[in-house]
């Protein structure tokens, strides 16, 4: 049993009796889930090549000098000069580079997707950004991260490729400072179980949660940079997602010893949720004659003790 490892052990041999608990999990996940998530990897390796031309993206942009983050994150993730910021899932980097750039953090980006971290790295030097990028799977943390960073990101369509927040959670956790945060704006769950196929009414088409960990398979042509399809053909049609309940999400924190700080909700979203949406001035999506007043993300701060 591996609970045995923590009976009567100093505190060195109890923290090298954690990293080893939270890597025999990563383990476990990986091979649950083996096959969900390397049909998503090979999605999300196809879509940089379309992201990076994507309007969505604005990659020109960027690499003049635009920021990539949007108002929620830059308003409520503040001092970042000189602090070390690890971003989870980061895609091809360009939020990563960003909290660098713009606001002086040390940054260090992670994401699954060989092609996205390729990308990153090519960003980094091409702008002279100093950043370090990983490629790996987040459960794979405890493995392949050693050290502890004063702040740890993730934001906007993250969540819902995770099988199990627990294993996140302490993922999460591991790799922080003590006194160090954890900010995370994604879409809220109640945004997630939006219907995109009806136009003409705000309904209801998904779940609020998963079922025993069992995914949602999807089969999409395009991506959500290109949302009306017109330059996006995908081979790699087959995507699979987990959706996951509010408390599931605060919980897995809690229990990885996490103290929150504070939970936010807006009305405003980071994509077009639904064919009513329209893009506003500062990046963020809004209804334009439909105004249900519901909540499309989420932001919440954690510290560390």
């Amino acid at each position: 049993m591996i609970v045995k490892k923590f009976c009567y052990v100093s505190k060195g041999q109890f923290l090298r009796g954690t990293i080893i608990l939270l890597f025999e999990v990563s383990i476990l996940l990986k091979k649950n889930y083996k096959s969900y998530f390397e049909a998503n990897q090979k999605r999300w390796d196809e879509l940089v090549s379309h992201h990076i031309k994507s309007r969505y993206y604005d990659l020109e942009g960027f690499k003049h000098g635009k920021t990539s983050l949007l108002p929620t994150e830059l308003k409520e993730l503040t001092n970042l000069e000189g602090k070390s910021l690890l971003h989870l899932q980061c895609h091809f980097g360009m939020d990563t580079l960003s909290w660098a750039r713009d606001h002086g953090a040390i940054v260090t980006g992670l994401d699954f997707s060989e092609n996205a971290i390729k990308m990153a790295r090519e960003l980094s030097d091409v702008l002279e950004i100093p950043a370090t990028f990983i490629q790996a799977n987040v459960y794979d943390i405890p493995r392949v991260i050693h050290e502890q960073f004063d702040v740890v990101f993730t934001s906007y369509g993250v969540l819902c490729w995770l099988p199990d927040l627990t294993g996140w959670a302490k993922a999460v956790s591991h790799c922080m400072k003590s006194g160090g945060r954890f900010y995370i704006v994604d879409t809220h769950p109640y945004g997630e179980m939006l219907d995109e196929r009806y136009s003409d009414r705000v309904s209801l088409g998904y779940p609020y949660t998963s079922k025993n960990g069992v995914p949602h398979e999807w089969e999409e042509d395009g991506t959500y940079a290109d949302p009306e399809g017109v330059t996006t053909i995908l081979k790699n049609k087959t995507e699979y997602g987990w959706y996951h309940s509010m408390s599931e999400i605060i919980n897995a924190l809690l229990q990885a010893g996490l103290h929150l700080e504070f939970l936010h909700e807006s009305t405003k979203g980071f994509f077009k949720y639904h064919p009513d949406m329209v893009k506003r001035a500062d990046g963020l999506w809004e209804f334009k004659n439909m105004r249900p007043e519901i909540p499309l993300t989420f932001s919440l701060l954690a510290r560390k003790p």
